[in-house]
């Protein structure tokens, strides 16, 4: 199951949410997203850490992966870019 996250309603909405800075996602947008996803869509209670890499591009088809601690257990999603609008989808915790 994936969830997509519609970060923007076109490059301005984006822009204004914080979630790309010219053409790199901003880390710490992302990893709210990240955490609010799992929490809201995923139905994960303790949703704790969450770690995205820094400086990923905004760009169709980029992936990359982000830790998380969910209910005090290490895990990973990952994470697609789905557009230069800087939305994005949210893998399942693995």
């Amino acid at each position: 199951m994936v969830v997509v996250v519609l970060l923007a309603l076109g490059g301005v909405g984006a822009w204004l949410l914080g979630a790309f800075q010219g053409d790199t996602l901003d880390q710490a947008a992302v990893q709210d997203g990240v955490a609010q996803i799992l929490h809201e869509d995923f139905g994960e209670g303790d949703v704790a850490n969450v770690q995205c890499p820094d400086d990923q591009p905004v760009k169709t088809g980029t992936t990359f992966d982000c830790g998380v601690t969910v209910a005090g257990q290490p895990k990973k999603v990952t994470v697609r870019v789905l557009n230069e609008q800087a939305q994005y989808e949210v893998g399942m915790p693995r």
